[in-house]
């Protein structure tokens, strides 16, 4: 275990109880691993603020401190997950990418036979919370283009931005369109894509935050073809077509929901938007343009 390795090292600094540091760090490894970021944050945030700041964050670029160097090969995922990381996203489950449902994210291989996997965002900048960067929390596998692309080095915070393992945009901010013409309203135009926001202030801020992070309007401007899909279907169907469809084949039992994904080929459930990208623009749109209502 790397904490082994330094633990003489980093007993030579101490967390603001006047705790060792390493003392400190195993004791509440198993915590910083696995709780939720405001749980350690309120736990464990002052223990190691003032020490973190003065040896680790002020350190002058690419001149490393040796406390710096110490802390980086215990809390270091990069490193970790040259050997593990196929195994840690394909234990998560996740299929499409949390902060735009837009792409498939799918671990292909394994940590032998490695093919492809997310990327890991570190939600959290990990300069400055050096010690969540193992903590589960704090990983948030993604996509490239929201990794690298669009995020880059812009800082999230919980403050003001959506946690997908928190919360998500819910109803709080649906995909609406707006012709602009009549070609757009049947959809044989070019139709645009906009958010429509509820009155919970707290909540908008943090997804206008994500929003701007992970430049989604731009992102969703790209699918005006499957928005002008939806459109026609709107024309081609009625409003009950969901209802008509479960009357006409009574043999299948079909519920709302099985029926939903036959025609549309998506979840209608929230909570199943990791599994398919554009889950959640779909189920908005068809909401908006009263094709469904479940």
């Amino acid at each position: 275990m790397k904490l082994n390795e330094h633990s003489s090292f980093l007993n030579n600094y101490y967390t603001k109880s006047n705790f060792k540091l390493a003392v400190y760090i195993r004791a509440h490894l198993r915590e910083i691993i696995s709780n939720d970021i405001d749980s350690i944050l309120i736990k464990h945030k002052n223990e190691f603020e003032d020490l973190f700041n003065k040896e680790y964050v002020n350190d002058k670029p690419k001149v490393f401190s040796e406390f710096k160097k110490n802390i980086n090969e215990i809390f270091n995922y990069e490193k970790h997950s040259s050997g593990s990381g196929y195994s840690f996203t394909s234990a998560l489950g996740i299929n499409t990418c949390p902060y735009c449902n837009r792409n498939y994210i799918t671990t292909i291989g394994n940590d032998k036979t490695k093919f492809v996997r997310a990327d890991i965002d570190h939600f959290l900048p990990k300069y400055k919370y050096p010690y969540l960067r193992l903590s589960f929390y704090n990983l948030i596998p993604s996509c490239v283009i929201c990794n690298r692309n669009a995020k880059g080095r812009k800082e999230t915070s919980l403050t003001n931005n959506i946690h997908p393992y928190i919360e998500g945009f819910g109803d709080d901010a649906k995909f609406i369109h707006r012709p602009k013409n009549y070609k757009d309203l049947i959809g044989r135009g070019n139709p645009e894509i906009e958010f429509n926001f509820s009155k919970n202030q707290s909540k908008i801020k943090k997804i206008k935050g994500n929003i701007k992070t992970f430049r989604l309007t731009e992102q969703y401007s790209i699918h005006n073809k499957e928005l002008n899909h939806l459109l026609r279907l709107k024309e081609a169907f009625t409003e009950t077509y969901i209802d008509d469809l479960i009357k006409r084949y009574p043999k299948l039992n079909l519920t709302k929901e099985e029926a939903y994904y036959y025609v549309f080929g998506i979840n209608h459930s929230y909570l199943e938007d990791e599994k398919q990208p554009l889950s959640k623009l779909k189920r908005d749109i068809l909401e908006h343009i009263n094709m469904i209502s479940i």
